[in-house]
Parts: structure tokens; sequence; C-alpha cells
């Protein structure tokens, strides 16, 4: 039987990757960038946690055993989350002073926390049937 702490666990990547966000923008008002940066580090990152969680929660609703489940909660979480992603890069459009390196750093801090908890979740062996 395995431990319920072996499994791959979405709350450990979103809480990685807040903790890579709040790394990346803390480093980027270290190195002496404009406060615009770290913003726009954070806003990136705050977006694409938000956007992952969604995420999480709609495919555990519909993948369940039986008939997919759409409802109307599930259709209004659909359109919050293209509204986020929308609403996200009009700003980015919009506003000169964000950063786009910072704004893709931002996105990746996911990235690398999927990455982190995928090879933590393969080196305990994965899903063992």
């Amino acid at each position: 039987m395995r431990g319920a702490e072996e499994s791959f666990s979405g709350r450990r990547v979103k809480v990685l990757a807040a903790g890579l966000v709040a790394l990346g923008a803390a480093g980027e008002v270290l190195a002496g960038r404009p406060v615009s940066a770290a913003l726009s580090l954070t806003g990136a990152g705050v977006v694409a946690i938000i956007n992952f969680h969604w995420l999480e929660q709609l495919l555990g609703s519909l993948l369940q055993p039986g008939r997919p489940r759409v409802s109307g909660p599930v259709l209004v979480r659909i359109m919050l989350k293209a509204l986020l992603l929308i609403g996200f890069f009009v700003v980015f459009l919009l506003v000169p002073q964000i950063d786009p390196v910072a704004v893709a750093l931002g996105f990746t801090a996911l990235v690398a926390a999927l990455l982190v908890e995928g090879i933590r979740w393969g080196m305990k062996g994965g899903d063992e049937a």
C-alpha cells in the first residue's frame, strides 16, 4: 500500500510554484530591477497558479468514471479561466511597464514546479498498478 504523500500532489505543485514566484520577485528587486518587473513576474505566476488550480478541478470533475459531468459550474469555471487569461494578456499588451521576460519567468515557475513534482513522483515509482 502506497502512502498518500507519495502520490502526485497538485497542492505541492502550487506551493512550490508560489515559492518560486516569491523567490523570483525578490530576486528581481535585489538585482536592482524596476518594481514593475517583480510585479510582472508575480502577476504572471499568480495567473499561472490559478489557471493550474482551475484546470486541475475541471479535469477532476470531467474525468470521473462513468459519464463526464459537464454542469453549469463546470462551464462557468471554463469561462472564468478563459476570461482570466484574456484579461491578463490584455493588461500585458496595454501596460507598457510590464516586463515580458519577468512574465515568462512567472509562467515558468509553474512549469518548473510541475517538473520537480513529476520527477519526485517518478522517483517514488509513480502510480504502480
